[in-house]
């Protein structure tokens, strides 16, 4: 879960380019073979302008079959601009709010490691078998910014379980397997709001999903998780666009089913705006797990109350999915133990997650709305 007392700014297009080196890892996965990936053409008919719902107008430049590698969208009614970019659609308005956390976070872990080269050898070239979990994650992660997907698999293979406790993991699991077997096969688009590093968007695919959106408005976290689409040999099943869950860049009602898994809590600002706006472009149900912690526990509540999320507590997000327009059903509903995310033994004071600050309990919870 990210930190909740920061907040900044990114354009629109922030990231959004396309060097000659990305002009060569492209052509590189051409004459491979490689599943390049792209935005699926038929998202055109349901896309519009984020800031006046306006109807767009596309140039193409460039295909990867009948999918768009290269293309720019203008609305007809503002003028406002949209581009795709080695195949990931930017749909951001200029007027929110946000900070990148995945990016800040992951790029502070390169610069250290960069500006350190006795550790960034020791926590690269150490045996697997002689890391501790939490940094054979870390490597992974290093590892899948340099472009090594193979290496960082390898490296985080049966890590990041180990960060969690048994009762969480499996829950997790649980929750996933259920929303992965309500639709798989769906010939619909499938939106995963919140996407991240694609985890729920990866088991989609596996589960014959023909068309799966991931979205986030993280640039730098949807290249990550395209570039693993297409290690994977899945990259022609997901469409990544970089989408702000507060004002999206899709049609009234236009899709019919959207899922999240453990993503919506990390909207900090607009949560309220979110739900409604996410209410405006569904034309079926929402999915979503989610992990809530008790109005009684003596360490998180409070912080939570401070923040004034809506999404802290489980009361509290029923009473925000309803009054946002949402008729609510509970799925599934366990408390399990939770404890803090071990701290790097090779890197000072790096560990995986922000909270929980101390040994709890919490409710996860997966959630269907109509």
């Amino acid at each position: 879960m990210p930190g909740i007392d920061r907040r900044g700014t990114a354009g629109p297009h922030a990231g959004i380019t396309c060097g000659a080196g990305r002009v060569e890892a492209l052509v590189g996965c051409a004459q491979s073979g490689i599943e390049l990936g792209a935005m699926h053409e038929t998202l055109i008919d349901i896309l519009v302008c984020p800031a006046c719902r306006g109807e767009l107008s596309w140039t193409v430049a460039e295909r990867d079959g009948g999918d768009l590698l290269e293309a720019d969208a203008s609305c007809q009614g503002c003028g406002a601009g949209y581009p795709v970019r080695e195949g990931i659609g930017a749909f951001l308005t200029p007027d929110l709010l946000r900070e990148d956390l995945w990016e800040e976070t992951h790029s502070e872990l390169t610069g250290y490691l960069n500006t350190r080269p006795e550790l960034r050898a020791r926590l690269i070239d150490t045996p697997l078998d002689e890391l501790e979990p939490v940094d054979r994650f870390l490597r992974a992660d290093y590892l899948d910014e340099l472009g090594d997907v193979a290496g960082a698999e390898q490296a985080g293979r049966g890590a990041r379980e180990q960060l969690y406790t048994p009762e969480l993991w499996e829950l997790w699991n649980e929750c996933l397997d259920r929303m992965v077997q309500m639709y798989s096969g769906h010939r619909g688009p499938v939106v995963d709001v919140a996407s991240g590093r694609g985890t729920l968007a990866e088991l989609m695919a596996e589960g014959d999903c023909p068309l799966i959106v991931a979205t986030d408005f993280s640039v730098w976290v949807l290249r990550r998780s395209r570039r693993r689409m297409q290690h994977k040999g899945m990259a022609s099943r997901v469409s990544h666009l970089v989408v702000d869950a507060r004002r999206t860049a899709f049609g009234d009602g236009s899709i019919p089913v959207l899922v999240s898994h453990v993503g919506l809590g990390n909207i900090m600002e607009g949560v309220s705006d979110a739900l409604s706006e996410l209410r405006r472009v569904c034309g079926g149900v929402l999915l979503f797990s989610h992990a809530f912690f008790s109005p009684d526990d003596p360490v998180h509540a409070p912080i939570m109350r401070e923040f004034g999320h809506p999404l802290a507590f489980l009361e509290d997000a029923t009473q925000a999915l309803r009054a946002a327009g949402w008729d609510v059903e509970i799925l599934i509903n366990r408390r399990v133990p939770v404890k803090p995310t071990p701290t790097s033994k090779l890197v000072p004071e790096m560990t995986v997650d922000r909270i929980p600050l101390a040994e709890a309990e919490l409710d996860g919870v997966l959630i269907r709305a109509r």
